[in-house]
C-alpha cells in the first residue's frame, strides 16, 4: 500500500492491461473512459472516497476501461491481498462489494428478470419516460412512455451477429454503430427501497441525476424519489438522455 499523486490527463490503468492494484481516491477526480467506434468515451467520474478498478482485481481479469485523473489527483493504491485486508477490516465496503458480485452473478446465469421482478400488493406507481435530446425525440413522442408494468427495460435491438440479451427488453432503440447503448441497457424496476434504476450490467453505463452506475463505479442501481430524474445512457457525453417521471399513487393491497 502506498499513496502517489498525479497530474491531470495521467493514466493510472489503462485498458487491456492486467488488474494489479486498486486505486482509492484520496482527492482530486479520475475519469473512466472507453475506445470504441475510434474515438473515446467518458464513462463518468471517480471522487473522493471511491476505489477505481476494484472489480478487475477481484475477478483477476484485464482492465475494460481506462482510468485517468480529470484533475490532480492524490491516490492509495493496493495490491490484491491489501485490498482483500482494507475489505475484511470495513464491514460496509465487504457488504458494498458483495452486492455488486451479486448482480453480476444474476445477470451471467441470466435470471435477472426473475430476481427484480417487482412484488404485487404494494405502491401504485405512475412512471413516464420522456425524451431529453435530439436523439431520444426521434424515436419517443414528446408526451414520452407510461411505463405500466414493472420491470421495464431500455436497450437496442441487437446488431448482425448478435443474440438477443436475457433479459427481454420493453423498448429497442435504434442505435447505429458505434452503439452508445447497449442491448439491454437500464431497467427500471420496484425494489426494497421503492422505484429504483438498474444498469443492466451495459458496456458504456448509465448515469443518474449526475450519479454514475455500471461495472467501473461504486454503485449499479440507484433508488428514486418521487419527482423528475434525468437518465443518460452510454457515457457522459452520450446522446441518449431522458427524463423519468415517478409519481407515487394511490397505495393498494395485497
Amino acid at each position: 500500500m502506498r499513496e502517489i499523486a498525479i497530474d491531470a490527463g495521467a493514466v493510472l490503468f489503462e485498458e487491456g492491461e492486467p488488474s494489479e492494484a486498486v486505486a482509492l481516491v484520496l482527492e482530486g477526480e479520475l475519469e473512466v473512459l472507453r475506445r470504441t467506434g475510434g474515438r473515446e468515451v467518458v464513462l463518468g467520474t471517480i471522487g473522493p472516497g471511491e476505489f477505481a478498478g476494484e472489480m478487475g482485481v477481484i475477478e483477476g481479469r484485464r482492465r475494460t476501461a481506462t482510468v485517468r485523473a480529470r484533475r490532480p489527483a492524490r491516490l492509495r493504491l493496493y495490491d490484491r491481498a491489501a485490498f482483500f485486508d482494507e475489505v475484511v477490516r470495513d464491514p460496509e465496503r465487504a457488504r458494498a462489494l458483495l452486492l455488486r458480485l451479486s448482480e453480476r452473478l444474476r445477470r451471467a446465469d441470466e435470471r435477472i428478470v426473475r430476481l427484480v421482478t417487482a412484488p404485487a400488493g404494494r405502491q401504485a406507481w405512475r412512471l413516464r419516460l420522456l425524451p431529453a435530446s435530439d436523439r431520444a425525440r426521434a424515436h419517443l413522442p414528446p408526451e414520452g412512455l407510461a411505463i405500466d408494468r414493472l420491470p421495464f427495460a431500455v436497450g437496442r435491438p441487437p446488431a448482425a451477429g448478435e443474440r438477443r440479451p436475457p433479459t427481454p427488453v420493453d423498448l429497442a432503440l435504434p442505435d447505429p454503430r458505434p452503439h452508445r447503448l447497449s442491448r439491454c441497457h437500464f431497467l427500471v424496476l420496484e425494489g426494497r427501497e421503492g422505484i429504483e434504476l438498474v444498469d443492466a450490467g451495459s458496456t458504456l453505463g448509465t448515469a443518474v441525476d449526475g450519479v454514475f452506475l455500471g461495472e467501473h463505479f461504486p454503485r449499479t442501481r440507484l433508488p428514486l424519489a418521487p419527482g423528475e430524474h434525468e437518465i443518460v445512457a452510454g457515457g457522459a457525453d452520450s446522446p441518449w438522455r431522458f427524463r423519468l417521471v415517478v409519481d407515487a399513487g394511490e397505495a393498494r393491497g395485497g
